[in-house]
């Protein structure tokens, strides 16, 4: 059951950790830890929901632990199929998304890099599903101004 679950969401947590982290390596050890940290409580486990949302939860909280210790952000290249115009976007983006308050970045990453429902976004950030489409919007918002500012004219 447990190799099953891991199966199934690896990539997704994994992707989830990269755009939060930028660097693969860190991203792979916050990934583990989340698994290592899953399987740990699984005994006593109860599953209320998706598993993927309480996975998606263990997840944020360790990407959180990880920010608490104040690394620096490191923006390692985009994977190989992803190149010239569309990589140095890709890059802008990842971080631009990073520069959001805290409960934007998270709203935003699970919305558009990991196409998360708004109901799964909430159930994962515990809060309301209203709450949940607000700070996506806010947090879209925010990136059009950094845009705007980026491109406008001095």
């Amino acid at each position: 059951m447990l190799e099953k679950i891991i199966r199934k969401y690896y990539d997704e947590i994994f992707r989830y950790c990269y755009h939060h982290v930028g660097s693969r390596t860190v991203a792979e050890d916050l990934c583990q830890d989340t698994f290592v940290s899953f399987i740990e409580h699984y005994e006593g486990y109860r599953p209320l929901g998706k598993t993927k949302n309480y996975l998606y939860t263990i997840a944020r909280n360790k990407c959180h632990d990880h920010y608490k210790k104040k690394t620096p952000l490191i923006v390692e290249q985009v994977p190989e199929q992803e190149t010239g115009q569309r990589m140095e976007e890709t890059v802008i983006m990842r971080e631009m998304v990073m520069t959001l308050p805290e409960d934007f970045r998270e709203a935003v990453i699970l919305r558009y890099f990991q196409s998360m429902p708004y109901q799964d976004i909430a159930s994962v950030l515990a809060i309301s599903l209203s709450l949940a489409k607000y700070r996506v919007k806010r947090g879209l918002e925010l990136l059009a101004d950094m845009e705007g500012g980026a491109h406008g004219t001095t």
